[in-house]
């Protein structure tokens, strides 16, 4: 793992303390460490692991201002990895970027943060990858001095810095848009005056001047023609390189769920011929009331189809909330509640991880959003002026019926292309039923506050209107704001997003809607009838029963088991007798609140019972409540909980085949043998 951090600020003092305090606060966990200076411009990298190592092993100077965390791939200068950059890449990263920064971020694909200082015009410029899949960190002190980090905990370091909670900031996290949609707040943070730069951007400082440029976007995607030709060989191709060029290390790890999104990236792995460099790994439960969330025996069947040594992460007893029990567990994450569905079994991957000898893992993130496809089919065949295909469509997804062939034709095919009714009918079928009736434990001040977040998204949906298709607006509206849980799955071990490279995002946006979603097969089974490129690509690799499934797992149990692990704890949390901040924020009436906890708490020994979009907002409210008690502790004390340190084992795990590297170990109660 490595934390970057840069200065533009004449202030030696100021970076002196910075840095003594990072090396302080990292000293168990730290292997090397490097800074340099040029002109006004200071920078460090700190590399570190989540195992005990002692002091540092390893200082150094960096060599040039460049700075880079994971990796990216040029045609000029290759193949980058942050990991440990030779002084030669270093100069020639700084070199090719400084000919033409918008340019070469252009045409770079990874998963990465930059920071290099241009010395010819006296520049500090910092850039994010193309989704930013990995946060930047900044503030700018009232006397013009720069800090940037690649990581929130690293920047609270600055002393000067204030430990300022952004309140407002906080409310709007509990309104639809992140209780719901899990956005993500593109350019601010939960703390006054810290801020992150988004997606696709260079920012520059020049001068005590900050500027802030997109180099690739919408006008990039409304650029690229439709592949008329089967995209299936290409999707594939796109993957297996996308997965190759993330498979740096000896052993990395690919989360596999049981769906199509990571399967497509375990199935990429082996087509690529990286199979022994991978380790797969899943989350299931081995409790008989987890049955409805429960892929084992799927995912068991096809680590033994694939020959392919694996475990499977029993996590029964992690599901739970993160710090019900306050102080209980590390504060991985500080930049508001971690967004993530199950925190303790992160952990349990940076475990694993750390018996390998590796912190890289690779993620299904993004298949959701980029490969899904949805109705949007018609308007897409008649812009193409396939007209047959068009009517054959039409007819046999209305059951060859007239009366729903009128029906469909006209919201389907026509309103597109009606000024007056294309935005209102786009949102109508795509959005709309994303709006939830909140419960009734908000306030009326926070129902308004909903109510204009909602308005915000209406107007936000009406800008992707240049691109015409409704299934590429919808893959755009979907895809950003990207999910507020990237800034987070990559602090406790390196993450990288493969459906996020550039490659793979701009060969979506170029594939007809026809393509990703299959209307006829869809009106079956709407599940069965989306991600037609990722079901067709790796057929000869993928088991029928992957590549084909029709089901989809439900998260709801999952849910329900981690209030019934917390129940204790919640009651404690929100006992009507202790003060509650959100209830002083005006945000809930904590009375109506305990009485909607408690129906709940009730309801979910139920095992039939679905919670609904309710635990939603329940559960953003929980983690808001506990996020702000933390942080009521103070910086020090936030910090201190929030050091890099081991990983725990929280759970039981299963073993798929043999896996040599476990021999020593594979007595240990934690671990059983299939």
């Amino acid at each position: 793992m490595k934390i970057w951090i840069a200065m533009c600020s004449g202030n030696d003092a100021a970076w002196s303390q910075w840095t003594s305090n990072l090396a302080e606060w990292l000293k168990d966990t730290m292997t090397t460490y490097a800074s340099g200076c040029d002109g006004p411009v200071r920078m460090a990298e700190f590399q570190y692991r989540y195992e005990r190592h002692g002091r540092k092993t390893h200082e150094e100077g960096l060599g040039a201002a460049c700075v880079l965390d994971g990796w990216l791939k040029h045609a000029q200068c290759g193949q980058i990895w942050g990991d440990h950059m030779p002084m030669g890449t270093r100069h020639q990263l700084l070199q090719t970027f400084n000919q033409h920064p918008e340019g070469m971020m252009q045409s770079s694909s990874g998963d990465f943060t930059l920071s290099v200082w241009d010395r010819e015009r006296e520049t500090l410029c910092i850039g994010s990858d193309v989704y930013g899949s990995r946060p930047i960190y900044y503030w700018i002190s009232p006397e013009q001095e720069l800090f940037v980090s690649s990581d929130l905990r690293a920047l609270l370091h600055v002393h000067h810095i204030p430990f300022d909670i952004d309140y407002e900031r906080c409310l709007l996290y509990l309104s639809s848009q992140y209780a719901v949609g899990e956005n993500n707040f593109e350019a601010n943070t939960f703390f006054k005056g810290i801020c992150k730069i988004p997606a696709a951007t260079i920012a520059r400082w020049n001068n005590g001047r900050w500027t802030l440029n997109t180099y690739w976007g919408m006008h990039n995607l409304l650029n690229l023609e439709n592949i008329q030709q089967d995209a299936a060989p290409m999707f594939r191709n796109a993957m297996i390189e996308a997965v190759g060029d993330r498979l740096h290390h000896s052993t990395s790890i690919v989360e596999v769920s049981g769906g199509l999104d990571s399967a497509a990236v375990l199935a990429a792995a082996i087509a690529g011929g990286h199979k022994e460099r991978v380790l797969g790994v899943n989350i299931s439960f081995s409790g008989e009331d987890m049955v409805q969330s429960n892929d084992m025996d799927l995912v068991r069947r096809l680590f033994q189809d694939l020959q392919m040594p694996s475990i499977i992460i029993l996590g029964d007893n992690t599901l739970k909330m993160p710090n019900a029990e306050l102080g209980r567990d590390p504060l991985w994450f500080l930049d508001g509640p971690d967004p993530r569905a199950n925190v303790l079994i992160n952990e349990m991957y940076t475990a694993i991880a750390n018996e390998f000898g590796t912190d890289a893992g690779l993620t299904g993130e993004g298949g959701d959003f980029l490969f899904t496809g949805e109705e949007y089919v018609l308007d897409s065949l008649i812009r193409q002026r396939k007209w047959k295909e068009m009517l054959h469509t039409l007819w046999a997804w209305s059951d060859h019926k007239l009366g729903k062939a009128i029906q469909l034709g006209a919201a389907y095919g026509l309103a597109p292309f009606i000024p007056v009714v294309n935005d209102r009918m786009y949102y109508k079928l795509a959005w709309s039923d994303s709006e939830y009736e909140m419960p009734e434990y908000f306030t009326q001040a926070h129902m308004a506050r909903e109510r204009s977040a909602q308005r915000d998204d209406y107007m936000r949906y009406k800008q992707s209107k240049p691109f015409k298709y409704w299934g590429k607006r919808y893959h755009y509206d979907y895809t950003w704001p990207r999910a507020s849980y990237l800034d987070a799955v990559g602090v406790s071990m390196q993450s990288m997003h493969p459906f996020f490279d550039r490659r793979m995002m701009e060969l979506s946006f170029s594939v007809p809607t026809e393509q990703h979603y299959d209307v006829l097969r869809g009106e079956v089974d709407n599940y069965y009838g989306t991600k037609m490129l990722i079901r067709k690509a790796f057929t000869d690799i993928l088991p029928t029963y992957l590549h084909n499934r029709v089901t989809k797992t439900s998260y709801a149990h999952m849910a329900r088991k981690s209030l019934l692990n917390e129940r204790s704890n919640l009651l404690q949390l929100f006992d009507r007798s202790e003060e509650v901040l959100l209830h002083q924020l005006e945000v809930i009436n904590k009375h109506k609140f305990w009485e909607h906890l408690l129906g709940t708490l009730i309801r979910v020994s139920d095992t039939n019972n679905d919670l609904g979009m309710s635990y939603q907002y329940l559960r953003m409210v929980i983690s808001m409540e506990i996020w702000l008690r933390e942080m009521s502790k103070g910086k020090a004390a936030v910090l201190e909980r929030a050091k890099p340190r081991s990983p725990r084992w929280l759970a039981d795990i299963e073993i798929v085949g043999e896996l040599q590297q476990f021999k020593e170990i594979k007595n240990h109660s934690f671990m059983t043998g299939v």
